[in-house]
């Protein structure tokens, strides 16, 4: 049986980056909510928005968008940063019934290199990416384009809106964690791509330096309250396994000492 999906999207302004996604949401006829946090939302297609009448920002949006997908009877809800443009089939990889049954949270590659466990070698539009049979095995994920399973949710409960701060740096890091303790997997699907043109709307709200500076400063300080000050050894990772979605055997392992060669 097909998975049921929601996507839901937080945005603050920045209007015509969540327009270019909308358009790629609705070629892949996926179900999707867009959270207005900041109120001045125009759709440009038949979205379903939310204003929620605050700004709750990329955590607290992304917390509504998972209550909404499991109150409304989807077996997985996503969060999705309007700044990216996804790539063909998207979600049908997200959804990928070839992909471990403990799967808890799945997300595609990307080309951002601040991951480089979700990093991809494709450097082009998110529209040309040609898709893999393969899947990779994360320590913690981000949430640029997070997907959670119901039985997920149910026994890790939301992203943290209070530890990490403004802009919940960590929130992330956090949720993995907890659903590795609980004996999920987290996994990247590299039948899925997207853009990610890298936090344009915090760089517009705060500023890129304070964004960066407070974000670090508030995941580590939230990180270590949690978990203790070598918290960053339940996250670091120097390599990672890539395995086949047919037979699930490795087909190579990855390195960071390569991807910085």
């Amino acid at each position: 049986m097909t998975k049921t999906l929601l996507v839901t999207v937080p945005v603050y302004g920045q209007i015509e980056y969540t327009h270019a996604l909308v358009g790629d949401l609705e070629r892949e006829g996926v179900d999707y909510m867009i959270v207005d946090n900041k109120g001045d939302y125009s759709p440009v297609a038949d979205e379903r928005v939310h204003t929620p009448g605050r700004n709750t920002g990329w955590a607290g949006g992304s917390n509504l968008g998972f209550r909404t997908a499991f109150a409304e009877g989807y077996d997985a809800g996503m969060t999705l940063n309007n700044d990216v443009r996804i790539s063909r089939g998207f979600f049908d990889g997200i959804l990928d019934e070839r992909l471990p049954d403990d799967a808890g949270a799945v997300v595609g590659v990307y080309d951002d290199g601040a991951h480089f466990a979700m990093h991809s070698e494709h450097e082009g539009p998110a529209a040309e990416y040609e898709p893999r049979d393969a899947y990779r095995e994360l320590a913690v994920c981000d949430g640029t384009a997070l997907m959670l399973t119901r039985e997920a949710f149910v026994a890790v409960g939301e992203l943290d809106e209070r530890t990490f701060g403004r802009f919940a740096w960590g929130a992330d890091v956090d949720l993995s964690l907890r659903l590795r303790e609980e004996g999920f997997r987290i996994v990247a699907t590299e039948r899925s791509f997207l853009n990610h043109f890298g936090r344009r709307t915090a760089d517009v709200v705060a500023g890129r330096r304070r964004y960066q500076l407070f974000g670090g400063f508030s995941m580590s300080r939230g990180l270590k309250r949690i978990y203790g000050r070598h918290w960053n050894r339940r996250v670091a990772a120097e390599t990672v396994d890539v395995l086949s979605l047919d037979d699930h055997t490795v087909l190579h392992t990855t390195s960071l000492a390569d991807r910085s060669a």
